[in-house]
């Protein structure tokens, strides 16, 4: 799979955009957004589902042309907008009562290389599975909903996650197993299998 930046197109081109966007060019700005809308657009309907997602993802377009004087650079355009949209939806979340942090279980019984979305597209995807997986998928809470979104929806390498987020690229790491060792066991929960359910 090419990397997230590398289908949104990240590089030099873009630099410029930016640099003319900071300027006032509203049409340089609208050039980034549809290099990055599809995106933006996924991620908040992951977190915030269908319904609210164009009004979310909207408002963080807003918020990244009102506040691109202090874009300085240092991170991806796109990881920033995926910060700032990460937010917004975070606190939408919030206040709607629906950001359900929990503490995290022990996952020593999965093995580290497990992915979920290879085991599930090697159970030939029924459509008990993909029901499970959705099902699976909601009840956990967002922000390792959010992360599952980032690595697997999008294909993020661990350091840009690690950027649009503010944390290490080893935390990445240690919750995105954690992420997929909750999602493994509620999706052998709801199918009622056993341990070599999902193998």
């Amino acid at each position: 799979m090419r990397g997230w930046t590398a289908r949104l197109g990240r590089g030099a081109d873009e630099k410029t955009l930016v640099g003319r966007a900071r300027r006032g060019d509203a049409d340089a700005f609208g050039t980034l957004v549809r290099g990055h809308q599809d995106a933006i657009y996924r991620l908040c309907a992951r977190l915030v589902g269908p319904d609210d997602a164009e009004d979310v993802a909207q408002r963080a377009f807003l918020k990244a042309w009102q506040g691109l004087s202090g874009y300085q650079g240092n991170a991806a355009f796109g990881t920033w907008l995926y910060r700032i949209a990460t937010n917004l939806c975070l606190d939408d979340l919030r206040q709607a009562g629906r950001f359900r942090p929990r503490p995290i279980e022990d996952a020593d019984s999965v093995a580290a290389d497990d992915d979920v979305a290879e085991a599930v597209e090697s159970a030939q995807e029924t459509a008990a599975r993909r029901e499970a997986l959705g099902w699976a998928l909601d009840q956990l809470p967002s922000e390792e909903k959010l992360l599952l979104s980032m690595r697997v929806g999008e294909g993020m390498p661990y350091a840009e996650i690690a950027e649009a987020l503010g944390l290490n690229p080893r935390t990445v790491g240690t919750r995105l197993f954690r992420a997929r060792a909750r999602l493994r066991d509620l999706v052998r929960r709801r199918l009622g299998e056993g341990d070599d359910g999902l193998r």
